[in-house]
């Protein structure tokens, strides 16, 4: 049962290891914990943020070694 516990504790833990924005604003930011798993989510909050200043996110940068995603908000295409 111990064991049982301890599998629970961990597979919550790992459902709350979420990205995160820093050093955002309208040109742009970069987005922490990102792994191959959540690639699209971060690029959605990226995404997410540059829509506050009616703009697109561009990913310039995945760095897998320190698990960042670096973007820069730009205007969106006109068609």
């Amino acid at each position: 049962m111990r064991y049982l516990g301890l599998a629970l504790l961990f597979f919550l833990g790992a459902c709350s290891y979420t990205t995160y924005l820093t050093d955002a604003d309208e040109k742009g930011g970069t987005v922490n914990l990102v792994t191959e798993f959540s690639h699209d989510s971060a690029v959605a909050k990226a995404n997410a943020h540059c829509h506050r200043y009616n703009l697109v996110a561009q990913v310039i940068h995945t760095d897998p070694a320190s698990n960042t995603l670096t973007f820069s908000c730009a205007v969106p295409d006109q068609q």
